[in-house]
């Protein structure tokens, strides 16, 4: 979900426990990926795992860097890294540390540690670096920052893995310190179009929306409708619900031109530098991180204004999720019911139950070697940061594609009317 934290940042530190650890794959593995959050049938793996085995024989430290396609991804690798035989951690934001003490207790038990997404967090950096130096265990990471429901497509990646690695590397000295690249794809085993329909259905009801007549006979196209009146509901919520009339052209085109007059609007209210050159994503995490800073700064008074600016940031992000026509581009039954998903979350703010068994395949690439690109950056961790960054954006992005090639599970299958 896309909501500020407001509770001031807390670092919880890892505090890992092997009888906890234990325990917690066992029932990782036997109730919670099979129950209903998850759903997950099968398991498989691909890719580099005869290198990756070389390296962790040869005590590598291991940095994998993960797309975060769904709720069930720390679940998964969880249970990647029991079947591979490969102690890991996560980082984890920290208003999940914060939904009560017994999750807490747990994560922290489980060698985790927390992290504030939306702004620079010196000890979360420090507590990864020192993860990294000391090797007992890998450390996992996902450089998207949030869950965004689109499965074939990575969001840009951050830059502060790279700097992790950076400057881990640097304090490694001699030891190598490689970045593993792990693409996660979850498809479906059966094909649940009623399931997902039933769903969109009740989401129509429950916003107010009535489908034309014969239209969930069309799903792209009752989907579009349904996304269509759903931004037009936050628009109006958000005193914007002029914005869209009276104009001419294709509707991506309306909330392109209407999210970029936001997103400058917003970076004029906050005096942060427009820079037209990044993407709108990019553009609205910057505001984000900001106004997160001011709102959990316990030593100034929240200005009043600050909520609204808040309000219309997530607005933004919300309407950027709804730029590119991702389920027409390809219309499987696994796109269908990721659309449906991403519009039920921002809708009712919460996850949603998974609507039919699936396959998580992992697909492991090439690692690469972090020494090799300070070298190449006359060991500059800073100007190494952004080639690494890249270079892992496009190894995951080209895994998911493999997968896609080869994915022969009923969820690759394209919907028709």
């Amino acid at each position: 979900m896309l909501e500020f934290s407001d509770a001031p940042y807390q670092f919880f530190e890892a505090k890992p426990s092997r009888p906890v650890i234990w325990l917690a794959r066992a029932v990782n593995r036997h109730f919670v990926l099979p129950g209903k959050h998850h759903r997950i049938d099968e398991i498989k793996m691909s890719g580099a795992l005869e290198e990756l085995a070389h390296l962790k024989a040869e005590g590598s430290r291991l940095l994998f860097v993960i797309n975060h396609p769904s709720h069930s991804d720390p679940q998964v690798i969880t249970e990647v890294h029991r079947m591979l035989g490969i102690p890991s951690c996560f980082m984890a934001a920290y208003d999940v540390y914060l939904r009560s003490r017994g999750a807490a207790w747990t994560m922290q038990r489980l060698g985790n540690f927390s992290i504030d997404r939306e702004g620079s967090d010196r000890k979360a950096m420090s507590a990864a670096i020192e993860t990294l130096k000391a090797g007992k265990q890998a450390l996992n990471i996902y450089p998207e920052g949030n869950v965004y429901l689109t499965n074939d497509r990575v969001t840009p990646f951050l830059d502060g893995t790279a700097f992790i690695a950076a400057k881990a590397q640097a304090a490694l000295k001699e030891t190598k310190l490689k970045i593993v690249p792990i693409s996660l794809k979850f498809t479906h085993l059966t094909a649940p179009r009623q399931s997902v329909t039933d769903r969109m259905l009740q989401l129509g009801a429950d916003s107010g929306y009535t489908f034309p007549d014969g239209s969930t006979s069309d799903p792209m196209g009752a989907v579009f409708g349904l996304g269509q009146h759903i931004v037009k509901g936050y628009l109006k919520e958000h005193g914007h619900a002029d914005a869209l009339a009276h104009k001419e052209g294709a509707l991506y085109e309306m909330l392109n031109g209407f999210a970029d007059h936001l997103v400058d609007e917003l970076e004029s209210s906050l005096s942060l530098d427009s820079d037209d050159d990044q993407s709108l994503v990019n553009r609205i995490r910057k505001i984000r991180s900001k106004i997160h800073q001011i709102r959990t700064d316990e030593k100034i008074e929240t200005p009043p204004e600050i909520a609204s600016l808040a309000d219309k940031a997530i607005l933004a992000f919300r309407i950027n999720g709804h730029l590119t026509p991702y389920l027409g581009e390809h219309p499987t039954i696994d796109r269908y019911d990721e659309t449906v998903e991403r519009i039920a979350e921002d809708f009712y703010s919460k996850a949603m139950p998974r609507t039919g068994p699936r396959r998580a395949l992992a697909r492991f690439g090439m690692p690469m070697d972090v020494s090799s690109y300070l070298d190449e950056a006359g060991g500059k961790a800073r100007n190494a940061v952004r080639a690494m960054t890249v270079e892992m954006e496009k190894a995951v992005q080209s895994g998911i594609d493999e997968i896609n090639r080869e994915n022969d599970a009923p969820g690759a299958t394209v919907i028709g009317p």
